[in-house]
């Protein structure tokens, strides 16, 4: 199963606090998620699938963070960066 594909379900499921998918996905991408995601999870879209694939060690276009915690303090991160 693919990264994708586990994302997908986990969104189904209401297991995701935030998304994360890669500025450079493709646009179909972008829209299949944005499209299930429907405003009911934050979507984050700063990082190319390069920085994602680095900071994670495993080659991704998408990311699902489930834990509550650490989708708040990303949030928190993410304005003081845009301030």
């Amino acid at each position: 199963m693919t990264g994708q594909e586990l994302v997908a379900k986990a969104i189904k499921r209401q297991n995701i606090a935030i998304a994360i998918i890669a500025s450079d996905a493709s646009e179909n991408t972008k829209k299949d998620f944005k499209d299930l995601i429907r405003g009911r999870i934050t979507i984050v879209n700063q990082f190319s699938s390069t920085e994602i694939s680095q900071a994670i060690g495993e080659p991704r276009k998408i990311l699902g963070i489930t834990d509550l915690g650490i989708a708040i303090k990303i949030k928190e991160l993410l304005k003081e960066v845009t301030l």
